[in-house]
C-alpha cells in the first residue's frame, strides 16, 4: 500500500465516518482498523497494542481524580458559595450580575478543570437571574459558555494533562503558564458584559446589602474553594506531589471538606460520584486510545516528513508556525472533541515545533485556548448548546453573542501568538526548572 493511498484511507474514511453519525472514538478505530487490514506490512495485533499503550500513562491518572473533584464540589454546594464569593467582589458594578458569572467561571475553573461542570453549574445559578435582571436569554446563554472556556485555560485542566502526556511537557510547567491568560480572557468577556449592560441600561449592580458578619462568613466559605486551588497548585510548586498525585489529593481534600463543613458526604454519596466518575473517565480514555492507535498511523505513514517540508516550503519561524497550529486547532474544535485532536495532532506539531524555536509551554496553551473555544462554535458546540438549554431557547439565539465573544476570544490569541511572555513569564518566574521540560 502506497504512502498517499492509505493517509487517503485513513483520513477519508474518518470523515466519512463521522460525517454519517457515527461516533468519534468508533470512527477513528474503524479507519485505523481498515487501514492496518489492507496494508499487509502490519498485523492487527497492532490495534490491541496501541489502543493500550495510549492510555498506559501514569500522567492520565489525574483525569479521573480532577473529575471526582469536580462532581464531588457540584453535588455539595460549593458552586453556590463560589457565586456569593463573586457578587461579595464584582456585584456592585455595572453589568454586575454578567461580571459574577464570568468571575464564578474563573474560579470554578481553578478547582474543576472542566468547562462542561462549569456552564451546568454555574448556568443553572446565573442564566435565570439574569434573565430577570433584563439580559437577553442569548447573551446570558452565550455569555456562560464563553465564560466556561476558562476552565480548560486556568489549571487545574484536564486539557493540560492531555496535552503534557502526548507532547512530553511539564503538566506543573503548564499550569503555572495558564494562569495570566485564563485571567486575560476573564478581563475580556467583563468588558463585553460591561459595554452590554451600560448599552442596553441594564444592571446597575446590586447595592452592598451584606453586614458586616454576613461578609465575613462569605469570604471564608469562598475561601474554601480557593484551599483547593492552593492544595494543588501549591504542592506542584513546592515540589511535594506531581500533578497526578495532586489530583488524588485534592479528591480527599474534597471529600473531607464535604464532610467537615459542608456535612453533605455520605457513603452512598462517594460511591454515586465514583461511578460517574469512572463513566466519563471511560468515555475520555476510550477516545485516549483510539486517537492514539491513529496517530501512530499517521506517524507510520510519514505524515511528519510531510508536515515538515511544508512549513519549510511556506516558512519555518515560530510565528507562521504558531498561527497555522492555532487555526489548525480552532477548525478542529468546530467539530471533534478536544482530546482526540490533541492526541492526534499534537504529537506530530510538537516534532515540527522544535525544529522552528517555539516553545512547547506556549504552543500548548494555545492550543487548549484553541479547542476551549470550539465548545462554543457549532455544530460541535457542546458549551454554548448546554447554555441555551439551561436558558430555554434554540442554538441560533445564543449564536449571534457567542460570535462576538469568538471574535474576541480570536484577537487574545494573537496577542498570546506575537507575545511569547503572556504564557512564558510566570512559569520563567515561579517554576524555571520546569521550563523546557
Amino acid at each position: 500500500m502506497t504512502q498517499e493511498f492509505a493517509l487517503l484511507l485513513l483520513f477519508g474514511g474518518f470523515i466519512f465516518l463521522f460525517s454519517v453519525g457515527v461516533p468519534l472514538a468508533i470512527s477513528l478505530l474503524l479507519a485505523s482498523f481498515a487501514v492496518i487490514w489492507m496494508d499487509p506490512r502490519l498485523d492487527l495485533i497492532i490495534v490491541p497494542l496501541r489502543l493500550y499503550s495510549g492510555i498506559d500513562n501514569f500522567l492520565l491518572l489525574a483525569i479521573p481524580g480532577f473529575m471526582f473533584a469536580a462532581l464531588m464540589m457540584n453535588r455539595i454546594g460549593i458552586t453556590d458559595d463560589i457565586v456569593r464569593f463573586s457578587d461579595l467582589i464584582v456585584g456592585r458594578i455595572k453589568g454586575g450580575l454578567a461580571h459574577i458569572n464570568v468571575v464564578s467561571s474563573m474560579l470554578m475553573g481553578g478547582v474543576s478543570g472542566s468547562s462542561t461542570a462549569d456552564v451546568a453549574g454555574i448556568g443553572a445559578i446565573m442564566i435565570p437571574v439574569m434573565n430577570r435582571k433584563g439580559y437577553s436569554r442569548g447573551f446570558s446563554a452565550a455569555l456562560t459558555a464563553a465564560s466556561s472556556s476558562i476552565g480548560s485555560i486556568i489549571p487545574p485542566s484536564i486539557l493540560m494533562v492531555i496535552y503534557g502526556a502526548s507532547a512530553n511537557v511539564s503538566i506543573g510547567a503548564l499550569f503555572v503558564a495558564g494562569y495570566l491568560p485564563g485571567i486575560l480572557v476573564g478581563l475580556q468577556q467583563i468588558v463585553i458584559a460591561w459595554w452590554y449592560a451600560h448599552k442596553f441600561g441594564i444592571d446597575a449592580g446590586t447595592p452592598d446589602r451584606f453586614v458586616f458578619w454576613e461578609k465575613v462568613r462569605i469570604i471564608l466559605r469562598g475561601l474554601i474553594p480557593l484551599s483547593v486551588i492552593v492544595v494543588i497548585i501549591g504542592g506542584i510548586l513546592a515540589g511535594i506531589m506531581t500533578a497526578t498525585e495532586s489530583a488524588a489529593v485534592a479528591s480527599v481534600y474534597v471529600v473531607l471538606v464535604g464532610i467537615v463543613v459542608y456535612r453533605k458526604v455520605t457513603f452512598a454519596l462517594i460511591l454515586d460520584v465514583a461511578i460517574e466518575t469512572a463513566l466519563l473517565t471511560a468515555v475520555v480514555m476510550f477516545c485516549v486510545a483510539t486517537a492514539t492507535l491513529f496517530g501512530w498511523l499517521m506517524s507510520f505513514y510519514g505524515i511528519l516528513e510531510v508536515a515538515g517540508d511544508l512549513f519549510e516550503f511556506y516558512g519555518s519561524g515560530p510565528i507562521v508556525f504558531l498561527t497555522f497550529a492555532t487555526l489548525l486547532f480552532l477548525f478542529l474544535g468546530t467539530f471533534m472533541d478536544p482530546a482526540p485532536a490533541m492526541l492526534i495532532f499534537v504529537p506530530v506539531l510538537a516534532t515540527v515545533a522544535n525544529s522552528t524555536g517555539v516553545d512547547p509551554l506556549q504552543l500548548g496553551i494555545l492550543t487548549i485556548m484553541a479547542l476551549a473555544i470550539g465548545k462554543i462554535t457549532p455544530p460541535y458546540g457542546i458549551s454554548l448548546l448546554l447554555a441555551c438549554t439551561i436558558a430555554g431557547i434554540p442554538l441560533s439565539k445564543g449564536l449571534a453573542w457567542a460570535v462576538v465573544y469568538f471574535g474576541a476570544f480570536c484577537l487574545l490569541l494573537l496577542a498570546v501568538i506575537l507575545v511569547p511572555q503572556i504564557t512564558l513569564w510566570l512559569p520563567q518566574v515561579l517554576v524555571p526548572e520546569l521550563v523546557g521540560r
